[in-house]
């Protein structure tokens, strides 16, 4: 098949092009880092998009303006504005063809980010479509101002010898390692049509919870709490086990946090 995967260049998107390469697809390849011709914020684009969704058969709309806490917990109206055009320019291209929309476990919390994933998920479902509710993915992944706790607790640990965290660290959370992330996607995809007469949004994570102060003692010893509280999930939110009946995950955190060291 011919695949088309916006975001192709990010954390989830890297990993599910390699898979879906291996499984023998043909893939297209659509990303804002590859080409200013791919912000699908831009309405100039859209031409070029049309044309990248008609020759594709199926579609995974991973790309977002998004990133780790640090980056979505305060954000302005820039940041608003361009999700809702991505949505807008994007959504409005997908009536009648197969697609996969990258949500969040953050999806029914008060804070921005997780509205404007709602709001996605509301178009997917008035287009017949599939939403993914991805619950901390993580993978190999440039450190920066957008990149996600795992990838943040590594380079500190690096480059410090120790890891200070951003809260106390008893908040619980779900990871996943992107490789897990892209066979399950591509098992979603391959069963879309049996999926879609059941569901139209599936939980993908390791349906294993963690403390992030235990996620930073497997990286290293001196881990440093903090006291403030900061928390972008005002709610905990349980992962429906629907997806375990197609796929189940086969690395350990202890394993995919190693494999990035």
């Amino acid at each position: 098949m011919t695949i088309l995967v916006l975001g192709s260049e990010g954390v989830i998107g890297s990993s599910l092009c390699k898979y879906l390469e291996s499984c023998g697809h043909e893939i297209i390849r659509w990303d804002i880092k590859l080409t200013n011709d791919h912000d699908l914020s831009n309405s100039l684009n859209i031409y070029k998009l049309k044309n990248a969704i008609d020759e594709s058969d199926f579609v995974y709309f991973l790309a977002y303006d998004v990133g780790g806490a640090k980056y979505i917990w305060d954000v302005d109206l820039d940041f608003i504005n361009r999700n809702n055009m991505i949505m807008i320019n994007t959504f409005n291209l997908l009536k009648d063809k197969k697609f996969i929309f990258a949500s969040s476990t953050m999806f029914n919390m008060d804070n921005v980010y997780g509205t404007l994933k709602y709001m996605g998920e509301h178009y997917t479902r008035k287009l017949g479509g599939l939403s993914a509710r991805f619950w901390n993915v993580y993978g190999p992944e440039n450190v920066s101002e957008k990149s996600h706790v795992i990838t943040d607790m590594i380079h500190k640990y690096k480059a410090n010898g120790y890891i200070d965290l951003m809260t106390d660290g008893e908040e619980e959370r779900q990871f996943l390692h992107t490789d897990d992330c892209a066979k399950c996607l591509t098992i979603v995809m391959d069963n879309y049509e049996d999926i879609r007469l059941k569901t139209d949004s599936v939980d993908i994570t390791s349906f294993e919870t963690n403390k992030i102060i235990d996620v930073a003692k497997f990286i290293c010893d001196d881990v440093r709490p903090s006291a403030k509280n900061m928390n972008t999930h005002d709610k905990f939110n349980e992962p429906r086990e629907f997806i375990l009946h197609y796929w189940k995950p086969e690395i350990t955190l202890k394993e995919g946090i190693a494999s990035l060291q």
